[in-house]
């Protein structure tokens, strides 16, 4: 009977991290950690058959899904700033447009903006004659 309870939690804990990814609100480390979570103590208890066997997993796999998820989180963020850059589109020029307005050539450095990274990139300052 214990078994089943126990068995019974980790589904339900386990369907309620999956619930709250799917909504954006956890990271990987923190999702890494209830799956490692989850999958460690049913494995725990498979493999020792006891509370304590359940708890080891239980820990073990969480420090493993957390150390997982937040790699996977860290090269995530290492290529954010060229899928930033692929996704660019290019400026139309209008065919009447002869001038060049005064002004120069900025270089902005990398930044957050809000939750999400801004690569360095140039940008066009007037200035008024």
């Amino acid at each position: 009977m214990k078994k089943a309870v126990l068995i019974l939690v980790v589904i339900v804990f386990g369907f309620a991290g999956y619930s709250c990814e799917s909504a954006g609100g956890m990271s990987g480390t923190t999702r890494g950690a209830a799956v490692g979570a989850g999958l460690g103590a049913i494995g725990g208890q498979i493999i020792g058959g006891n509370t304590a066997g359940t708890l080891i997993g239980l820990a073990a796999g969480a420090l493993g899904g957390a150390i997982v998820g937040h790699e996977m989180d860290y090269q995530r963020q290492q290529q954010m700033p060229y899928q930033y850059q692929s996704q660019q589109m290019p400026m139309a020029v209008p065919d009447n447009y002869q001038e060049v307005p005064p002004g120069q050539w900025v270089k902005v450095p990398g930044q957050w903006v809000g939750d999400r990274w801004v690569p360095a990139h140039k940008t066009w300052v007037p200035v008024n004659p």
